[in-house]
């Protein structure tokens, strides 16, 4: 145990400037990422497209990097490698450097628990963010491992990655002949259904290639052993009918958390479909620019609010709220979260009485970091059309005192033609 606690001090010492380069990448792009979701839609771009490009690129690229320079410090390519005349065998060797690969992985969730609390995640949503974060971790070096492990130096596997890349290309060219581009019902579940078996098979063939390259140097066994998983890999993409979502983790019912909101009642009875429905305040901000609420991953900021003189209503707003459902899907970025409820926004005054309902519209690109989702909306509506309840005597001042308030349904049900009857109900 002291040879292989040995091994890992040596290469994150030798690693150290990578791996400090990595942690100012990762705040540099929770950093971002805040900024630009406290920003309008005039000013926010040029945030976002930084982000983006270091969520996307930068991270992805630096842990493949850092796991091909934890492994090639002692390569298993090379049947002559150095450490081979040295009292190591591969198991402790490989053990070594899973142990550092375990350490270095939980680096990102340590750089983002503070970005969480500030978004006031709670502890069950820090656990499942980090579960999801450390998934990603894992998919990653999952991905790079194989090609780290049959490459002698770094030349040689930059060659293998490429080699991997222009597979998959041909593999996805190769996929979408005499297809046509129409939705059918189900795809879906079979195309998460069809990811996951990929991984598996991918998984599988890595752990094969790794234990061969520590404990035999084989290098031409595996390079057939990943042959092989693509082929398979191709077959389950392309002929694989069944769904196994069955199998798979399912979205956990209360991902999003039911809150109280700083209103005395959290319950609020709009009218759907002619119908009052009971639904659970999840969000609320006052309507006043800059004003901002974060309440268990979810957060809402006012850029700002407009009033012009043809009784036409404009808004901006910045939303955020997790990723958290454990679905595949849910480890890329620019997937929206998953609703497993209905939600609508609606504009109340608690003082005075009155509410309509607004719809959003996306107005920017939406942003995936650290487990949460950003989106940049607004709202355009004109509250004489589609007023419930007391009509306010001076709009003006009624907005100045009022609240954008969330909700979610009760139900799981999609509902439509949402009016607003403004009753908050203890």
């Amino acid at each position: 145990m002291k040879l292989v606690w040995h091994i890992v001090r040596k290469d994150l010492f030798r690693l150290r400037w990578i791996l400090l380069l990595w942690v100012v990448v990762l705040i540099a792009a929770l950093g971002l990422a805040a900024i630009q979701s406290g920003l309008d839609e005039e000013t926010y771009f040029s945030f976002w497209i930084a982000a983006s490009v270091l969520v996307v690129g930068f991270i992805p690229l630096m842990a493949f990097g850092l796991v091909m320079g934890l492994l090639h410090d002692d390569p298993v390519a090379e049947i002559d490698a150095f450490w081979i005349t040295r009292p190591i065998s591969g198991g402790n060797l490989l053990f070594a450097k899973l142990t550092a690969l375990v350490l270095i992985g939980f680096i990102p969730v340590l750089i983002a628990i503070p970005f969480w609390l500030n978004y006031d995640f709670g502890w069950s949503q820090i656990l499942r963010a980090t579960g999801q974060t450390l998934r990603m971790d894992f998919l990653l070096v999952l991905l790079a491992l194989p090609f780290a492990v049959i490459s002698a130096n770094a030349s040689k596997f930059v060659m293998n990655v490429m080699m991997g890349l222009g597979i998959l290309l041909l593999v996805f060219l190769l996929l979408g002949l005499g297809h046509s581009q129409k939705d059918e019902p189900g795809i879906p579940a079979l195309l998460e259904s069809k990811a996951w078996l990929i991984v598996g098979l991918w998984f599988v063939s890595a752990l094969i290639v790794t234990l061969n390259q520590f404990l035999r140097r084989r290098t031409q066994q595996s390079i057939a052993v990943l042959a092989i998983m693509a082929v398979a890999g191709f077959g389950v993409a392309k002929w694989w009918p069944w769904k196994i979502d069955h199998l798979l983790p399912t979205p956990d019912k209360t991902a999003v958390t039911v809150v109280a909101s700083v209103l005395e009642a959290p319950v609020f009875s709009p009218v759907i479909a002619g119908e009052t429905k009971r639904m659970i305040v999840v969000a609320e901000v006052p309507l006043v620019a800059g004003a901002h609420s974060f309440l268990h991953g979810r957060m809402l900021k006012i850029q700002h609010v407009l009033l012009d003189y043809t009784g036409d209503l404009q808004i901006s707003f910045t939303e955020a709220m997790p990723r958290l459902s454990g679905k595949f899907r849910d480890l890329l970025p620019g997937n929206a979260p998953q609703q497993t409820k209905p939600d609508y926004y609606f504009i109340t005054n608690l003082a005075e009485g009155g509410a309509f309902a607004v719809t959003p519209t996306n107005h920017g690109y939406d942003l995936d970091v650290g487990s949460l989702h950003f989106s940049h909306l607004t709202i355009s509506a004109r509250p004489e059309v589609t007023w419930q309840g007391k009509t306010a005597a001076n709009l003006v001042t009624w907005l100045k005192e009022a609240v954008l308030v969330k909700v979610e349904a009760a139900e799981a049900k999609p509902t439509h033609g949402v009016t607003a009857a403004g009753t908050f109900l203890p």
